[in-house]
């Protein structure tokens, strides 16, 4: 009997250390498993997640709690969260606040020491001068767009192959004085960029849609990225992918287009994928080789209303390009909302699933429900190679040691 509850304790033990392809309600491809990378207790509700050059991830969290826009500018309510992996086994088990009292944030990139944020009115260049894991350094870079407390806000930035930092906007206005000391101000939704100084600032292109959430880069350098409400609901389309080209004016057909002056050279242009009322929010082109040859330059969204992330098979046709979507993961759990997805330095995907806070201009999730947490996974290929000290750490210790 003995040697019978043993083997049984040894199996059970066993299977935990092999993970499948179903958990939480979730289900990825055959070929593949998912499994959670950080306890409940160690992160809040993440939004978007952006890795630093060491394999730090940092989460632009909510409390849980849904404050009013002018509750937001009165008394900053979110933060950023730091979380490592201390010992290397692909699972982060320290969690530091970097920075508190932000409005949304909207996202953030990791650049040469620094982490930036969009946290409307501002972009922020926030900085860990002394090594503790928390921001001592914040400075505003640009400031003047709206924050709306419904997420259809300033948002990003990006770094684009050019290291220029890109930004998504709404349709909610902006008044900024740029660096140079020019004023610019609208109303319609607009994709920007700038260097890291801030300086530069311009409008690559705008329109009357409500809301870009994130962006991602092509090879040559095209902007891709997710948007909200290209159109009113509308024949089963309402959301969609876009290719931004510099200088283009996109749909809908509001009237800051004409308040704000953009030029039109013939028809709005169109939509690169049209999608339902699927609420995308990150997006990402996998570079890795880990999922295989056939992975390489997908793109990847994540859906917050259907709890999926959906892979995209991107083919140029003239000036721009076409999709093939099929489902990379699925939710039986209508309280699955998804809202970005990240490729982590050995080839795997994290996924953040923010939990059932959010309510704020969002219709579909009914009602708000803190209890049901947040968590973020990984998505590893089966047989795939294993790298070892994927970030380089090993490296940078060896630099820094005294032998060296």
């Amino acid at each position: 009997v003995l040697l019978i509850t043993i083997s049984i304790l040894f199996a059970t033990c066993n299977s935990k250390e092999k993970p499948g392809n179903d958990l939480d309600g979730l289900h990825v491809p055959e070929g593949f498993t998912i499994e959670r990378v950080v306890d409940s207790t160690l992160i809040d509700y993440p939004m978007f997640a952006d890795f630093d050059n060491t394999g730090r991830l940092f989460l632009c969290e909510s409390t849980g709690e849904t404050f009013s826009t002018e509750e937001h500018l009165k008394r900053p309510p979110y933060h950023i969260r730091m979380l490592q992996d201390t010992n290397g086994d692909g699972i982060f088990d320290k969690s530091t606040i970097f920075a508190d009292s932000l409005t949304y944030p909207k996202g953030a990139v990791f650049y040469q020491g620094s982490l930036y944020v969009a946290s409307a009115p501002d972009l922020l260049k926030l900085t860990d001068t002394n090594g503790d894991g928390v921001a001592d350094k914040r400075e505003v870079i640009l400031t003047g767009w709206v924050l709306n407390h419904n997420a259809a806000t300033f948002g990003g930035p990006f770094m684009g192959p050019d290291c220029w930092l890109y930004m998504v906007d709404s349709r909610r206005g902006f008044y900024i004085m740029t660096k140079e000391g020019k004023e610019l101000k609208g109303k319609s939704a607009r994709i920007w960029r700038c260097r890291p100084d801030g300086t530069g600032l311009k409008s690559v292109c705008g329109g009357g849609y409500d809301d870009a959430v994130e962006l991602t880069f092509m090879p040559a350098g095209e902007t891709i990225g997710t948007m909200i409400y290209f159109t009113d609901p509308m024949n089963g389309f309402r959301d969609a992918i876009m290719h931004w080209v510099y200088g283009g004016v996109y749909p809908k057909p509001e009237q800051v287009i004409e308040d704000d002056s953009l030029k039109l050279t013939g028809d709005l242009m169109p939509v690169m994928t049209k999608l339902a009322r699927v609420s995308h929010a990150g997006i990402m082109r996998y570079e890795g080789l880990a999922f295989g040859a056939a992975f390489k330059g997908n793109l990847f969204t994540a859906q917050f209303n259907t709890g999926r992330i959906m892979r995209y098979i991107v083919t140029p046709v003239g000036a721009t390009f076409q999709t093939k979507e099929e489902p990379f993961l699925t939710s039986t759990n209508p309280d699955t909302h998804l809202t970005d997805v990240v490729e982590d330095a050995d080839g795997s995907l994290l996924v953040v699933n923010t939990g059932g806070w959010f309510i704020a201009g969002c219709p579909l999730s009914v009602v708000a429900k803190k209890d049901v947490k947040a968590s973020i996974y990984r998505i590893r290929k089966v047989g795939a190679k294993e790298v070892d000290d994927p970030w380089g750490r090993k490296l940078n210790l060896a630099k820094m040691s005294p032998q060296d």
